[in-house]
């Protein structure tokens, strides 16, 4: 028994000794048996083993990780994301083995690594924040946040559309998969659902109720002398139909927009008494009243129809619009005198130039402005459009001369303008052109440019009586007559002085890809700029004296060229 025990003894004290030899040998190395990154590092110091690392994975290509969300993928090369290997962490991890957790584990991988071989992966260093970035810039174009439920007009009627959910990407697994594992290749996006906060079930008692109140309307549009009718639509008495809350509500905006075209169609503006030619004798023409639509209470009323299906038809509101001047409030026309005229040449102009002038004039024509009121160009022109007659030619818009309805108009306000001023009129607004405009000259200064709706020209009638404005175009000359009362005033407009004087900028070339090569096109012609000054006095009969004075600024103006493609000239832009 003895000689057992101290045999067992022996054994004991050779396998601890033997443990103490190789525990002393493998002290700050690597145990034998274990590969990282496909590098043999048994034995190794870590300083060593960081070497061998770095030395095998030096010329190491980064790989390309392919993102997939849904079905959308995209491939990022690691570089990208500052993917690099990490010597010191891999033979860190290398070193490890064998050395961590409980005796009973220590030992397992010690004997694993000298039975079977341990292999360890690369570890690379990675910018989380740069992946982070690039994973969320591929959710946020993929994700697809949920559709309620809605209700849509199809025919005519009311429809549900149904819900759609939607879905977003968690990011948090695809990072942590990637920390754990930098060489993988391929990483998921796993879609989160979000569901629809309102489904159709939820619309469909609304479709239904607002359907049961689509049915024939007619409006019926009564002047007192005239009846007009105009019939509704399913799909626009749907159009009137809004929801709130879980509720049917009238749509306010899509019932005004009906008014407005039933008072397109039926309004009818007054028209005033004017002085008209006939043959050769100036007659007064009677005022003729008119109607318009009373929009607001119309409203109203088409708002309570709409919730009363057992509703036909509606009578519409209809209020009288009367005329500002009657027959019988004007002077007969042999007792009004000539109080101004004036005239301006526009002779060389565009036939369509030469049209607006002539438009222009016709409608200004026997124009009225009774006492107190004012002259308004704009109202008295009416709108300048191609349906009126109205023609493109040259206008001054957006800093250029370009072709636009009306070119020439200010033809007319001007010779109007300087009827009115040499009668003495007020100027309530009048607005110079950008630059000066040579068919004024040589009176610098004495123009009135007008652009609807933006720039006018408003003079006021402070005269005893009703103002009558003759306007004619005849050998290419217009002239403008001021009919009225005469009250004895005297009135002197001085010539103009000039202020100042600025010279127009050198000319400017602009590319055009429609001319050809070496062709030149002039499309803005330089005028130098001006600052003038034109005094009225106006002398009353009671010898009052009134003195104004009329500014005007006109910008320096360049020359400017179109030019075709590799044309050689100046300032090109």
């Amino acid at each position: 028994m003895r000689g057992l025990r101290w045999g067992a003894l022996s054994v004991l004290g050779l396998l601890l000794v033997g443990w103490g030899g190789f525990e002393l040998r493998y002290a700050g190395r690597v145990y034998p048996g274990i590969t990282a990154a496909g590098v043999p590092l048994g034995g190794l110091s870590l300083e060593r083993a960081i070497a061998r690392v770095a030395e095998a994975t030096q010329n190491l290509e980064p790989p390309v990780l392919s993102i997939t969300a849904r079905d959308r993928t995209i491939q990022i090369a690691a570089s990208e994301l500052g993917w690099r290997p990490d010597p010191e962490s891999t033979a860190e991890a290398a070193l490890a083995v064998g050395r961590r957790g409980s005796l009973a584990r220590r030992l397992s991988e010690r004997f694993e690594a000298l039975r079977h071989g341990v292999s360890l992966p690369l570890r690379v260093k990675v910018e989380q924040n740069t992946l982070r970035s690039r994973l969320e810039a591929l959710a946020n174009s993929v994700k697809q946040p949920p559709r309620d439920a809605r209700l849509v007009t199809e025919g005519g009627v009311w429809v549900v559309k149904p819900e759609r959910p939607g879905f977003e990407f968690d990011l948090s697994e695809a990072l942590l998969a990637f920390e754990q594992d930098p060489t993988r290749t391929r990483l998921e996006l796993i879609p989160r659902v979000l569901p629809a906060k309102l489904l159709k079930e939820d619309l469909q008692p609304l479709a239904e109720q607002a359907n049961a109140l689509l049915r024939p309307l007619v409006l019926v549009y009564n002047t007192g002398s005239q009846v007009y009718s105009r019939g509704v639509s399913r799909q626009e008495l749907a159009s009137w139909i809004g929801f709130a809350q879980g509720q049917i509500v009238a749509n306010r905006s899509a019932i005004q927009s009906s008014l407005r075209r039933v008072a397109r169609a039926f309004d009818r503006d007054p028209s005033d008494a004017r002085y008209v030619l006939q043959g050769e004798q100036l007659v007064v023409r009677p005022e003729e009243a008119g109607w318009k639509l009373d929009q607001k209470a119309a409203l109203n009323l088409l708002e309570a129809a709409l919730f009363d299906p057992r509703r036909s038809g509606v009578n519409l509101p209809v209020i009288p619009a009367h005329p500002r001047i009657r027959a019988a409030e004007l002077p007969p026309v042999e007792g009004l005198e000539l109080l101004a005229e004036a005239s301006t040449s526009f002779r060389g102009s565009s036939a369509e130039r030469a049209a607006n002038v002539a438009a222009a004039a016709r409608s200004l024509d026997g124009y009225v402005v009774p006492a107190g009121e004012e002259f308004n160009f704009n109202r008295a022109v009416g709108d300048i459009s191609p349906e009126r007659g109205f023609k493109e030619a040259l206008v001054i818009s957006g800093g250029r001369t370009v072709k636009g309805v009306g070119g020439g108009v200010c033809q007319v306000s001007t010779t109007a303008f300087r009827a009115l001023y040499q009668a003495g009129l007020p100027v309530v607004e009048r607005n110079p052109h950008a630059y000066r405009v040579h068919w004024y000259d040589p009176i610098v200064g004495y123009d009135a440019a007008v652009y609807q709706p933006y720039l006018n020209l408003r003079m006021k009638n402070d005269t005893p009586g009703p103002l009558l404005v003759r306007a004619s175009v005849q050998g290419g000359v217009v002239q403008v007559q001021l009919f009225g009362i005469p009250d004895g005033r005297k009135v002197t407009v001085s010539p103009p002085v000039i202020l100042s004087r600025t010279p127009h900028p050198p000319p400017q070339y602009v590319v055009e890809p429609s001319l050809r090569p070496g062709q030149i096109k002039q499309v803005d012609w330089a005028v130098d700029g001006y600052r003038t000054r034109i005094t009225r006095t106006v002398v009353r009969a009671s010898g009052e004296v009134r003195v104004d004075y009329l500014d005007s600024n006109f910008r320096p103006w360049r020359a400017v060229y179109q030019v075709g493609p590799g044309t050689e000239v100046g300032d090109k832009s």
